[in-house]
């Protein structure tokens, strides 16, 4: 069921606007597409499919995730931390020489 709060593209990846999720019939989702220059009206049914020439895939967030790790000389695995404070503690042991903060762009679900 398509969710207004939510953001959408069509599948082939097109902006949506989506107005309204109630409108009754068989095309209860209202909204646009962009296409080239310009915003075309559009209605799909409730769960975006069927019969629409632009189905609507669901945009998950992304976040930014920062990640903290120790590197040893003897080539030991780390462990990954959450902040650099933490990895510090738990990197307390004498031959690591490094702790490294890792950025990551990930989307909400991913992997699960």
């Amino acid at each position: 069921m398509i969710d207004k709060s939510k953001a959408y593209t069509t599948r082939e990846g097109l902006p949506v606007r989506i107005y309204c999720t109630d409108a009754g019939g068989r095309h209860s989702v209202h909204g646009a597409v962009f296409i080239g220059d310009t915003w075309s009206c559009m209605s799909w049914p409730e769960n975006g499919n069927g019969g629409s020439y632009y189905p609507l895939v669901e945009v998950k967030p992304k976040h930014d995730v920062d990640l903290w790790i120790n590197i040893y000389h003897n080539h030991e695995g780390g462990y990954f931390a959450a902040s650099g404070a933490c990895a510090k503690l738990l990197g307390a042991r004498g031959h690591r020489f490094a702790c490294v903060r890792l950025t990551q762009e990930i989307t909400e679900g991913e992997g699960l």
